[in-house]
């Protein structure tokens, strides 16, 4: 199958941090896996992978459905035994989780000794505009996320893809019910915090982002001296990858 640029991304991450280049070797949850094509690319490569989510979102008709499991809300829980998986990957979810704290404590808990866990997401001061409602700067002012600013922008024609063809009224209301339903921007600082309270290790290698991502920006990025500067800037106005390792049982 042809492997989408963000599926080989997540290939060449997990072979450098994990420093192994035997993908069956490895096996892989992908967290909060929506439509699991992720999983199944995964699967092409090698690794042994598995998807979950806290909504079955997936087509069970192009998937093996048993690699497919709903996360159990409450209590939260993944369902799976203690030190289940060597790498953990998620993809834009930690902008959407409230509960990062038992997020990471259940993530932990799954992993083997010595596995990782690898997150990309959009940073809270991520430019121009918030990537899921595209109101500019709505990032930023979370989680106040006033009605006035979203007015102003609906108002102006400013519409994710779900909204087309809504009157503006109508579009602030979304907004804001997703707003309070499902964002939650932390600065960096709170991620790494957060992650050394319950791994006891943290780190952000953006130079290696920088490095290897795909497209057209990162291309022309590598072009430029000073990683680390370069690769601190993208982690704090475009995607932030950080990276949690479990240390002990």
């Amino acid at each position: 199958m042809n492997l989408s640029e963000g599926a080989m991304f997540i290939n060449v991450l997990i072979e450098e941090l994990y420093e192994t280049r035997n993908a069956g070797s490895i096996k892989v949850l992908d967290f909060g896996c929506g439509s699991g094509n992720l999983v199944k690319e995964l699967a092409a490569i090698g690794y042994d992978s598995y998807g979950c989510d806290i909504e079955a979102s997936w087509n069970s008709e192009n998937l093996d459905a048993t690699r497919l499991r709903l996360i159990q809300r409450n209590p939260y829980r993944l369902l799976y035994p203690d030190s289940t998986f060597d790498v953990v990957i998620s993809k834009s979810v930690l902008e959407h989780a409230k509960n990062k704290h038992t997020c990471f404590l259940e993530i932990r808990r799954v992993l083997r000794p010595g596995g990782c866990a690898i997150h990309l997401f959009p940073p809270k001061w991520y430019l121009p505009a918030e990537p899921h409602t595209f109101v500019p700067l709505l990032n930023y002012f979370y989680p106040a996320c006033p009605r006035w600013w979203l007015s102003l922008w609906a108002w102006l024609g400013i519409r994710n893809e779900f909204q087309k063809g809504l009157h503006w009224k109508e579009v602030v209301e979304r907004n804001l019910k997703y707003c309070a339903e499902g964002l939650s921007y932390y600065p960096n600082s709170r991620h790494q915090r957060l992650s050394m309270e319950i791994f006891g290790n943290y780190s952000s290698p953006m130079d290696m982002v920088v490095r290897l991502a795909p497209g057209r920006t990162a291309a022309a990025l590598r072009y430029l001296p000073f990683y680390k500067f370069t690769g601190w800037l993208v982690g704090e106005l475009r995607t932030k990858m950080i990276v949690q390792r479990k240390t002990e049982i």
